[in-house]
């Protein structure tokens, strides 16, 4: 009678020989730190980067500034109101710990600045066209409700089905316009990243 083995002793037959590879270990661990290390710093942006990465040994440093910098770079966002700008600066503080190009990222941080308004502001004067523009029927449900209630009625647009749909369509076009726009920014941090190695 045949031997059956389990799905367990399969795999450990054939993973065997395979050795783990300790610089990987190394890397990863220290990828992780680096994200741990840019939390900490979004939640206390009074934080000692400087001194937080002069502590680090040399031979793990890459990898945490790599992980700290895949964190800041997520937190790079399109704002959702005047708020989100504060957000930006914290951004740019975290990346002066990591590239060596203050100059570069500096004139960078300021044209995000003025980019990021210039979306606020477009993403106003959308919201207020697609309004606009939609008003008249949005008015004439209100009156044909308004006839069949028997009082009068009001309706936020944001709860109308069809001004939802157009709206969410000219905001997506309009953030993707933008977020591509900030992708490029993105690459180009990356490169201003990889120089400061």
């Amino acid at each position: 009678m045949a031997l059956i083995k389990s799905a367990l002793e399969i795999a450990l037959e054939k993973t065997n020989d395979i050795k783990g590879d300790k610089g990987s270990l190394v890397t990863a661990e220290g990828r992780e730190e680096g994200k741990r290390l840019a939390s900490a710093f979004f939640q206390d942006p009074g934080l000692d980067l400087a001194g937080r990465f002069r502590e680090i040994p040399r031979d793990r440093l890459p990898a945490v500034r790599e992980g700290f910098f895949q964190i800041v770079t997520a937190n790079l966002t399109l704002p959702r109101d005047d708020g989100s700008l504060d957000q930006l600066e914290v951004v740019g503080k975290a990346l002066e710990a990591v590239i060596k190009d203050r100059g570069g990222l500096r004139r960078l941080r300021d044209q995000l600045g003025q980019f990021f308004r210039q979306f606020l502001e477009d993403r106003k004067n959308l919201a207020e066209a697609v309004l606009k523009q939609l008003s008249p029927a949005l008015r004439q449900k209100e009156a044909q409700i308004s006839r069949q209630m028997g009082r009068q009625v009001r309706i936020d647009p944001m709860a109308d089905p069809d001004f939802v749909k157009i709206y969410n369509q000219n905001m997506g076009n309009l953030e993707s316009r933008y977020g591509e726009v900030l992708g490029r920014v993105k690459a180009e941090l990356t490169g201003m990243f990889e120089k400061s190695a």
